[in-house]
């Protein structure tokens, strides 16, 4: 064929032309498919997740778990637990696991003791994942539908039940299956480190504040008549600050005729604040007072100004909340797994904490903060504290 005849069939090519353009795109499509999908499967494999020697210690902790070897004979591998199986999140997690390589590379977590450091960290980031997706990877084999509860262990048909119906998700509970805990106690020292800061430090257009400890608080901005003592937690509206004291007003419940003490919710023993004769005197009903059918108790909305001084004061309830949350799964993970916030109602959390506090390391007031976090939480309690 001639130049020129070259260029005419390449400029205009045949019908014959387009169907070998179209075979040899074909054949090059299935080449690449064919190819990558290899270089998948190859990633897919144990032997490659385990082929980093920073993988040693983590394999050999799958080595004893039931997820390597169990009655059933049923293998669960890195990529089963790790690795979404539709095909979008698929490839975005091979993507991700592009850092461990470069981590590989550098060394990060090459020894047990550099691992170690490092533990708590990855753990978090596995769970916030599973947490995100709702354990997409964990229902790939395991499924609330298909589950047999009366022939389950005597926990799990108790724990089980309320999962499905409180619409939980498996990694709540389901940590430490494979590989083991970490130091949980390095949580609360990480979530205080981000507290701290706003400690004292009220932004001009704050309006709610939250003592981190239980503190006094006074009817005059001089501080010369108490009102008595708001709680760890309790949430606060603020109406000014005036050098170190702030202006508060609390919006609680009492119960019948018992005006010294005030609650967050009618029927809801969430103890707020105590209240003395001076701030009984200044405290006001909101509201019109309510009989509850179940106890025939009348609880009368009530809120009450006061002064209390800064320094103990953040107006960030999500980094108070974060540090509740971090001493609540630092001590309550330690033996069992941490029930889920919305597991009980706040009357329930009352006696499930009592109950357990003496057997964790919280200092009076961390535990204070803690219950008052739990309640405020609750399954039968809005979130919006």
């Amino acid at each position: 064929m001639s130049d020129s005849g070259l260029r005419a069939w390449l400029t205009r090519p045949s019908s014959m032309a387009w169907s070998l353009f179209a075979l040899i795109f074909f054949v090059l499509g299935v080449l690449f498919w064919g190819g990558f999908h290899t270089a998948m499967h190859v990633t897919d494999s144990i032997s490659f997740c385990t082929s980093c020697h920073s993988m040693s210690p983590v394999y050999e902790e799958y080595k004893a778990s039931t997820h390597f070897q169990n009655p059933s004979g049923v293998q669960a591998i890195c990529t089963d637990c790790h690795v979404p199986k539709d095909w979008s999140s698929y490839v975005v997690a091979k993507v991700k696991a592009s850092r461990d390589v470069w981590a590989e590379l550098r060394g990060t977590i090459d020894t047990p003791e550099k691992f170690e450091d490092k533990r708590l960290e990855l753990a978090e980031r596995v769970w916030h994942e599973l947490e995100r997706t709702d354990s997409a990877t964990c229902r790939n084999c395991h499924a609330f539908e298909t589950m047999q509860v009366p022939a389950q262990a005597k926990e799990a048909q108790t724990q089980h039940p309320k999962a499905m119906d409180g619409g939980d998700t498996c990694i709540s509970c389901h940590k430490g299956l494979v590989h083991k805990m970490p130091d949980m106690g390095s949580l609360a020292k990480i979530a205080f480190a981000a507290l701290e800061p706003t400690i004292g430090q009220i932004p001009a257009d704050a309006d709610m504040v939250y003592p981190l400890e239980t503190q006094g608080y006074f009817v005059d901005r001089d501080s010369q008549t108490k009102a008595g003592k708001v709680l760890a937690g309790a949430p606060l509206d603020l109406l000014a600050v005036e050098g170190d004291m702030a202006r508060i007003r609390l919006h609680a419940w009492r119960q019948d005729d018992i005006a010294r003490v005030s609650y967050a919710d009618a029927g809801k023993r969430i103890l707020l604040a105590s209240l003395s004769k001076e701030a009984q005197a200044v405290a006001r009903d909101t509201g019109a007072p309510v009989v509850l059918e179940d106890t025939g108790q009348t609880w009368t909305p009530i809120e009450v100004d006061g002064w209390i001084a800064t320094a103990g004061l953040t107006a960030s309830s999500e980094a108070i909340w974060n540090y509740a949350d971090a001493l609540y799964t630092a001590n309550c993970a330690l033996c069992h797994a941490a029930p889920h916030l919305n597991e009980y109602a706040a009357n329930q959390w009352s006696g499930q904490f009592k109950a357990m506090v003496d057997s964790s390391n919280l200092l009076k007031e961390e535990g204070r903060l803690v219950l008052t976090y739990l309640q405020l939480h609750a399954s039968d309690m809005a979130t919006s504290h």
